[in-house]
């Protein structure tokens, strides 16, 4: 791995360079897919993710469904532990996946490394490389891999997090002000009572909180707010 490389990573300014530097990297390390992803909100509740990866357009539409998520023992492992790993077939066959490696495979997802850090609360930056080739069995390799791999990650992360954070929506003080008041379990009646407005103007910011959280129900507004810090 050239240290040209990773000098690289702290400057990228797209998610097009990005994926760039961290496939030049993969590439140094013996391996053809690359992908690094940030993740914004809880692992258990609705969280963010947003990517840049080499692997297959097929692979990528697939990887992104959320039940497939919850059964992914690589997956699962990057969002609740932070030390670095290998992955393999027997990997997911001790985690009980085995019929998820099979389904992968093909698309060169054979043999792995991935890590995770944690910055901040509910926020995630994970990342991997995986290849048909199979992995070192030198313990002395294995471990120099592994510090490879989590030091692409320090040098990548300010840069990473950069290009890949979404926006956190935005709320005026009244809606706020509305959403705190459902948090507090009031009906639609007793908040335009409180606020001194109609109920019709109550349903009317519930609706526009919904939309900008991107939710269909008043709680779950609620919980995507609170896992946004919005009503901190």
């Amino acid at each position: 791995m050239r240290q040209s490389d990773l000098d690289d990573l702290k400057d990228v300014a797209s998610r097009q360079e990005l994926l760039a530097g961290i496939s030049r990297v993969g590439e140094s390390l013996g391996f053809g897919i690359a992908t690094i992803a940030f993740r914004q909100g809880r692992f258990d509740a609705s969280p963010v993710f947003t990517s840049v990866t080499s692997a297959p357009p097929i692979w990528v539409e697939r990887a992104g469904d959320r039940e497939l998520q919850k059964i992914d023992p690589v997956f699962h492992r990057l969002n609740t532990s932070l030390e670095p790993f290998f992955y393999d077939a027997d990997f997911y066959a001790r985690n009980d996946a085995g019929p998820l490696w099979e389904l992968a495979a093909p698309h060169g997802f054979v043999n792995g490394v991935s890590a995770s850090l944690c910055l901040g609360p509910d926020r995630l930056l994970f990342w991997g490389f995986d290849s048909d080739e199979p992995l070192p069995r030198d313990e002395a390799r294995r471990m120099r891999m592994l510090s490879d791999n989590m030091l692409v990650g320090v040098m990548a992360c300010a840069a990473a997090i950069r290009v890949l954070s979404v926006p956190a929506p935005v709320l005026t003080d009244r809606q706020l002000e509305v959403l705190r008041l459902v948090r507090a379990g009031k009906s639609s009646w007793v908040i335009s009572t409180l606020m001194s407005i109609s109920e019709e103007t109550v349903n009317f910011h519930i609706k526009r909180i919904r939309a900008i959280l991107g939710v269909s129900l008043r709680h779950q507004a609620v919980t995507k707010a609170e896992e946004l810090g919005l009503l901190d």
